[in-house]
């Protein structure tokens, strides 16, 4: 399997993720995610040989022919046009096969996968977790139910996930790419983009300016000026409802986030989470402050995120709710 090869980046990048990455670990401000710049996968490293399993050709019956067969033009007529016919049967369409090798890379390479993950207490060395393996595909939402008894194992799971650290055995991979092999420029942001309840938002900006940090902190070229976008992104998970004109979303859009509710706290996270158009959404526990009736409408936006404008993605929520659990499409249990 080879191993995404790593790019130089300007070194303005490198000081704006290490700004981040404080921003991660100080307690006395509200700090933000890191996030990264888009890059192009390997195509060496995100496709498999099928040529085995698509690429087979299979002969044409063999017709034998006999005087009678040359004195009957319409006995031939019909044979021939009885061949074409099953030849135009057993032609593999090309589409539908390009469609099925798309299919078999999918299945080969999920989104985001865990095989036979290990880490242990580094004090006691006590397995946290211990030959942990699940896929998930892109396109679907997986709900990761966890032990609501053992925050060690929810903390641990959660990290690895999104790449803040690594198994001392297995892997934790998107597509074909081990996580450890990507910097934290190129995971925290177009790869994987991560709701946290505690460093999800900076609280003395704007819900338009968090995004707008993201989206700027992540280096990208962007279509649009990023302040339209994270306008357009904010009315798209309802912060700023479309039905308003734009000097009232404007307004709305400025107000400080540490001023907002839990539930447009919540709508704003969302937004951030998927500013740099990442494959993975990766969530940890985001309805904790929330009511049943917002919960509800928070997990149905999340839902609705693994169909991007231009790809599919894969939404992961990781709980200790089962109910949370369960009202994403598939649920893996990890409490047994």
């Amino acid at each position: 399997m080879s191993n995404q090869e790593h790019r130089s980046e300007p070194q303005e990048r490198t000081d704006a993720v290490e700004k981040l990455d404080e921003l991660m670990t100080d307690e006395s401000a509200e700090p933000g995610m890191s996030y990264t710049i888009e890059y192009d996968d390997d195509t060496d490293a995100d496709t498999i040989d099928t040529a085995d399993t698509t690429d087979v050709s299979v002969p044409e019956p063999a017709t034998a022919t006999t005087d009678a067969d040359h004195a009957d033009p319409d006995k031939q007529e019909a044979e021939a046009a009885a061949n074409t016919a099953a030849a135009a049967l057993d032609e593999p369409d090309e589409e539908d096969s390009a469609d099925d090798v798309d299919d078999s890379v999918f299945r080969a390479y999920p989104m985001f996968s865990m095989r036979g993950v290990t880490v242990a207490d580094a004090k006691t060395g006590e397995h946290i977790w211990n030959d942990l393996t699940m896929r998930c595909e892109a396109g679907t939402s997986y709900g990761v139910l966890v032990d609501a008894h053992d925050a060690r194992q929810h903390d641990t799971l959660v990290a690895l996930m999104a790449g803040f650290a690594h198994p001392a055995e297995g892997s934790v991979m998107t597509k074909s790419t081990p996580l450890h092999d990507l910097t934290p420029l190129e995971l925290r942001g177009h790869r994987i983009g991560v709701l946290l309840q505690q460093f999800a938002l900076r609280g003395d900006l704007s819900a338009a300016a968090n995004l707008e940090y993201a989206m700027d902190a992540s280096n990208r070229n962007y279509l649009k000026p990023i302040a339209v976008l994270a306008q357009e992104l904010l009315t798209r998970v309802g912060f700023a409802p479309s039905g308003d004109d734009n000097a009232t979303q404007a307004e709305r859009s400025r107000a400080l986030v540490r001023t907002l509710g839990a539930v447009d706290r919540a709508r704003v996270m969302v937004a951030r989470a998927i500013a740099t158009d990442p494959d993975i959404v990766l969530a940890d526990e985001p309805t904790a402050t929330l009511d049943e009736a917002d919960a509800a409408d928070i997990l149905d936006l999340l839902r609705a995120q693994v169909h991007g404008e231009s790809k599919r993605r894969t939404v992961i929520v990781v709980t200790t709710d089962p109910h949370v659990a369960a009202a994403m499409d598939e649920t893996i249990d990890l409490t047994h």
